[in-house]
């Protein structure tokens, strides 16, 4: 059951939402504090062998959102995955610490995963795989890594995808960035999980700019994965 947006702890300054991972923990486990008692009851409760594949690994540092916040083209994804690459690619000596640095910073930061190209990073991987359509039309990492911002419905790491049966604090974050892009028209790409996105974030069902993928559990941004229309919105999203 999900707990209602407005029923959280979001702080406001003015008309800013306050970004609660400036508060995230600086070691493991890696958690915005207000979040961490409802981590440890879900991890309680996830005790059967066929949980593992849900569980949360807070060993890795969150990533609830990777870009600029007021980037013209917003990715809405589920949750940061795990793959068996990530523990050693994390333990290198900055990388974890970069990637607290980006959550904290103030409007987000360019995508660190293409600006601080790591070749054997899995992050660096996946988003060479998803943008590779982009890159194939011209588009450079440099200029991607500006112009997209990728918003995850929770921000902790698991190997496979299953809802949290409670609204986190730090989700309201999340949700706030969703709004904004709204405001300000920006192009959204919404795809796996977006019956979950459309009932945190209503709003969504009516927005007139978002993009669905053919292939749902696919955000790959190609030509072959959208519609020709939408891949256009896409492109003019990327050269506003």
């Amino acid at each position: 059951m999900l707990v209602g947006l407005y029923a959280m702890t979001t702080r406001i300054a003015g008309d800013q939402v306050l970004n609660p991972w400036t508060l995230t923990t600086r070691n493991a486990p890696y958690a915005v504090p207000e979040d961490l008692p409802h981590l440890q009851a879900l991890a309680d409760t996830q005790v059967h062998p066929s949980h593992a594949p849900y569980r949360l690994n807070l060993t890795l540092p969150p990533e609830p959102f990777i870009g600029l916040h007021d980037a013209p083209l917003v990715m809405l994804l589920a949750n940061p995955g795990v793959s068996d690459a990530d523990p050693a690619a994390y333990a290198r000596p900055g990388v974890t610490e970069r990637t607290l640095q980006h959550i904290a910073n103030a409007g987000g930061t360019p995508n660190h995963f293409l600006t601080h190209p790591d070749k054997d990073h899995p992050g660096l991987q996946w988003w060479s795989r998803t943008l590779n359509g982009l890159t194939k039309q011209g588009h450079s990492h440099d200029e991607l890594a500006r112009q997209i911002l990728a918003v995850q419905f929770h921000g902790y790491h698991s190997q496979s995808w299953r809802p949290i049966p409670y609204t986190l604090p730090s989700q309201s974050f999340a949700f706030y960035l969703v709004r904004r892009a709204m405001s300000r028209d920006a192009v959204i790409v919404l795809g796996r999980i977006a019956a979950t996105w459309k009932i945190a974030v209503p709003e969504l069902a009516s927005y007139p700019n978002v993009v669905t993928p053919k292939q749902n559990r696919s955000v790959r941004i190609s030509r072959g994965n959208f519609s020709p229309e939408n891949f256009e919105r896409i492109e003019r999203a990327l050269k506003s």
